[in-house]
């Protein structure tokens, strides 16, 4: 049996041990050369990190069928404006104070990654379908 590894899984696994090696660097206090070199390194995995997300994400989404794209879109809108109305009760009451752009980045980042997600790691065109992956059958 053939096992194929998943190039976003494993771009994610490592960009996951990256975070933990650099949060324990930087909680530890260790300040060296390396430390700052591989801190460098990371900034630039986080790039291209997200170049590779948005690119799949981009490419998968032309492969969904149009009523789940009008699923995922309405399930993205909706997200917006739930969390830019969060964001702005969170800065009437001054439990943050975070500027316009900071805000709409925030809503639109989660609201994406909570509609398209699972675009980026599914291979399949079938298993695209939001049917397919909440049917009672097929979770695992």
């Amino acid at each position: 049996m053939k096992k194929n590894i998943h190039l976003g899984k494993l771009l994610s696994a490592i960009f996951l041990i990256q975070t933990g090696i650099v949060f324990f660097a930087l909680y530890t206090g260790i300040d060296n050369w390396i430390t700052n070199k591989f801190i460098g390194t990371y900034i630039i995995s986080i790039i291209l990190y997200i170049i590779y997300i948005v690119t799949m994400t981009i490419i998968n989404i032309r492969k969904l069928e149009r009523r789940d794209l009008k699923k995922r879109v309405f399930m993205f809108v909706k997200s917006f404006i739930l969390f830019s109305l969060l964001n702005y009760i969170c800065n009437y009451f001054k439990i943050s104070n975070s500027g316009l752009l900071n805000a709409i980045s925030i809503a639109f980042g989660g609201a994406f990654g909570i509609a398209f997600w699972d675009v980026v790691f599914l291979k399949k065109k079938e298993k695209y379908s939001l049917d397919y992956v909440y049917k009672k059958d097929n979770i695992r």
